[in-house]
């Protein structure tokens, strides 16, 4: 049974090392596969994101109605 995500079946991290700090996780579904990217490359961007679509949104998130609970990381 694996313990680490990257020794499951269906990752494609490749070399994990300090490059790859501060990148996320996504699931790909053309390789059927969770990999690793850069935030700016799964946003479309490059330095700053564009005002309008900070615009946006800020437009859709009603910070009322967010709540923070702390973080459950599981049980291990």
């Amino acid at each position: 049974m694996p313990t680490r995500l990257q020794d499951l079946t269906n990752t494609d991290f490749g070399t994990l090392n300090a490059a790859k700090n501060k990148n996320i996780m996504r699931y790909n579904a053309s390789t059927g596969k969770f990999d690793i990217v850069q935030i700016d490359t799964t946003l479309g961007l490059a330095t700053t994101p564009p005002q309008a679509f900070v615009d946006v949104i800020e437009s859709k998130i009603d910070v009322n109605k967010v709540t923070f609970r702390g973080i459950d990381g599981g049980v291990f």
